[in-house]
């Protein structure tokens, strides 16, 4: 009789219900972690959003961009993105 070299079902089917097991721990985890490093970006966003509109108010006796409601500006002049663009 010869012994044939390879693996036999049973262990097949251990290896994959370990792996099985390690993925549905580690899931949850990397969830957790995606999740705080979508906050950390958001909030490094918010922080540099304020950065500039300080900046932009400091340099224009602590006043923000006007909006057209004012009336004395056109659209593009009251459009905030062009009116801080020098500031990011």
């Amino acid at each position: 009789m010869r012994k044939q070299d390879g693996f036999t079902l049973i262990e097949l089917l251990v290896v994959i219900a370990i792996i099985a097991l390690l993925m549905a721990i580690l899931m949850p985890v990397l969830q957790r972690v995606k999740s705080q490093a979508k906050a950390t970006v958001c909030q490094s966003n918010v922080k540099q959003w304020g950065l500039i509109f300080r900046l932009y108010a400091n340099d224009n006796e602590g006043k923000l961009p006007q909006s057209i409601a004012g009336g004395k500006l056109n659209a593009q002049e009251a459009y905030w993105p062009v009116a801080t663009l020098s500031y990011y």
